[in-house]
């Protein structure tokens, strides 16, 4: 492996490496308040509050408690997070394992969902893809990754999900079990008013139900259940694009040909059902594979698609997933098309209110509807794929500049700890210089407002519900995958980490950043990306291996970098600067020529780096097989 040597001083710490330094070594002592007050001795958590719980929902819920503990570990974590994910992964599958479904089966069946959508089995399931990448020698998940994909692959007869004649999966809830029409027989029969109020409506064409309001009405709570059994329950939906992601991941993890082609023959059949509806996105198909075969005909209507209940808000990650997963499997950019056509359509259908572009989110019987700002999560991950210069176009197009959320970091909550991509592109852009030091200071107050709230905590724990966990996690990588990484996070519903570069310990052989360094990447285009590196360390050396992509699907040219050159006499009384100014005149340019995946780095004590790559993108098969 080829090694370069960091020998120039820095001097003045940057601002941006001290804090990221700092955010890690808090985040390292965040776990135990949370594990010892909110989490039982064997891991399981406190929600469900009785051991007679039984539903369909829930089982996500827990384990999104711990989705990002694993990242931050290959971010540079404590060892104790991979402990704890592995912990949590267990405890909870196991515990959930033990709660009725009201099927007369429990919740989890070969420890895996026993049916529900994709758009709660991503943001669940995104638990289980990082602990693979963060651990891929964990052989008892490996096994689990390929007996889960198949379960959509047809390896398991007792789960017959995906028709591979028609190339559609059976249904909107599917898992271990099969296609769970049962679930909507059983839970969707009545569209509860109570429980579906700030939902717009399913459908509009249900005789005497125009307004949510109507839902008053017991009996009309009972047509729309009936309309949504009939037209929702059987036949494929475009959330189920997701699945692509829980495939994926059993070749990452050292699966076969036929894993990779799945994904690519299922996410092409969508793309050919878009094609049949003038290039637009269906959100559903029937079990004969005719576009609204149970919705008279309609294009739209399908569970979690345009009509109901989030739109474009939710559906749209579902089929980003499956087309970066295709790239990536692939090393094919061209999939990026049919998503920009998605977007484009949205664009084409917006309107300019006080200089923002507002876009359609839902479709329905009077059209399109649901005008707001286009968030900047599509497009992040688009050209961040991509890398054309007409993604950074639309990214311009669809500010929103009634917020200018891209000129500044606003605390806002979520589950995921994100939403900042729309500053971290206009940094990438050039246009936001302070965004790392303001992402960071913003990470600091997310930790430690969590960590103030777990103090003063009085809430009785038989009131938790299924988020309680969530609301207390102190941990937030957002900031730290976006300017180590060179990426935005990962879509919440179901994706992989598609980041330019990954690191690792070279001395202790582990993922993450060595104690002590600090990344920033300033620069990403297509074949370049720029990279500095920091050891804040006063007396150890550090070593860091740099990947070209989370799955070393990239791959590195050449790199330039200054090196320290013949010095002339220093002297002690100097002041800072002027030790710096003496130190960076001797500087002398080196290119390295690489042509692999990985480099070293070792950083002597009090030292920076500034990397030019030159990279290749996606050409390499991907894996989750780490350096050594």
């Amino acid at each position: 492996m080829i090694e370069i040597r960091a020998d120039a001083p820095f001097i003045q710490p940057p601002d941006w490496a001290v804090l990221e330094r700092s955010l890690i070594s808090l985040m390292d002592q965040s776990a135990e308040p949370l594990v010892q007050k909110y989490v039982r001795p064997d891991g399981t958590i406190l929600w469900p509050t009785s051991e007679d719980f039984s539903s369909i929902d829930g089982l996500d819920d827990a384990y999104e408690s711990f989705h990002n503990w694993p990242l931050f570990y290959l971010l540079g974590g404590d060892a104790r997070f991979l402990e704890y994910t592995h912990r949590e992964w267990e405890a909870i599958t196991r515990q959930f394992a033990k709660y009725d479904s009201g099927h007369g089966h429990p919740m989890v069946v070969d420890e895996y969902e026993q049916g529900y959508d994709w758009m709660h089995q991503g943001e669940g399931y995104v638990f289980f893809y990082l602990l693979c990448l963060a651990d891929p020698a964990h052989q008892l998940n490996v096994e689990r990754s390929r007996r889960y994909a198949g379960f959509y692959l047809g390896d398991n007869p007792k789960a017959p999900n995906y028709d591979p004649e028609k190339k559609l999966i059976r249904s909107p809830h599917n898992g271990s079990m099969g296609p769970a029409w049962r679930n909507f027989e059983k839970f969707y029969t009545r569209y509860a008013y109570s429980s579906w109020k700030p939902w717009p409506l399913p459908y509009l064409d249900i005789p005497g139900i125009q307004t949510v309001e109507d839902l008053r009405d017991p009996a009309n709570e009972l047509k729309m259940g009936a309309a949504l059994v009939a037209r929702m329950a059987k036949g494929d939906a475009a959330v189920n694009l997701a699945a692509t992601s829980l495939v994926a991941n059993a070749y990452l993890a050292g699966g076969g040909e036929k894993y990779r082609a799945w994904v690519r023959e299922y996410l092409e059949a969508w793309i050919e059902r878009a094609g049949q509806n003038k290039g637009l996105l269906p959100d559903n198909v029937g079990l004969s594979g005719r576009i609204g075969e149970c919705m008279d005909g309609k294009w739209y209507g399908g569970y979690y698609g345009w009509t109901w209940p989030h739109g474009w808000h939710t559906m749209g990650e579902a089929p980003l997933c499956a087309v970066e997963n295709a790239a990536l499997l692939y090393r094919d950019l061209s999939y990026c098309e049919f998503y920009r056509g998605q977007l484009d359509r949205l664009i084409a259908q917006g309107r300019m209110e006080n200089g923002t572009l507002m876009v359609p989110h839902f479709y329905h019987d009077r059209g399109w509807d649901g005008y707001a700002p286009l968030s900047a999560r599509y497009l992040a991950h688009l050209w961040t794929l991509s890398m054309a210069e007409e993604d950074l176009e639309r990214i311009r197009r669809t500010r929103d500049h009634h917020s200018r959320d891209y000129r500044q970091v606003i605390p806002m909550f979520s589950k995921h700890g994100g939403g900042h991509e729309a500053p971290w592109l206009a940094y990438m852009m050039g246009e936001y210089p302070d965004y790392p030091v303001e992402i960071l200071r913003h990470n600091h107050a997310q930790v430690y407002q969590r960590l103030a709230f777990m103090r003063d905590d009085t809430q009785d724990p038989a009131t938790y519900g299924d988020w309680y966990l969530q609301v207390r996690n102190p941990i937030t990588v957002e900031g730290l995958v976006q300017l180590t990484m060179g990426g935005p996070l990962f879509n919440y519903n179901g994706g992989l980490l598609l980041v330019r570069l990954r690191y690792f310990d070279a001395q202790a052989r582990r993922p993450g950043l060595p104690p002590d360094v600090a990344a920033l990447v300033g620069k990403l285009e297509d074949k370049r990306a720029v990279l500095h590196l920091v050891n804040l360390s006063a007396a150890q050396e550090r070593q860091v291996v740099v990947q070209g992509g989370a799955f070393g699907e990239h791959r590195f040219t050449q790199v330039k970098y200054r090196t320290r050159g013949q010095v002339g006499e220093l002297r002690p009384h100097w002041t800072d600067t002027q030790y710096r100014q003496q130190v960076e005149a001797a500087l002398e340019e080196q290119v390295v020529e690489v042509n692999d995946k990985h480099f070293t780095v070792r950083l002597a004590p009090g030292t920076g780096i500034t990397l030019d790559l030159g990279m290749e993108r996606f050409v390499n098969d991907p894996s989750y097989v780490p350096p050594w």
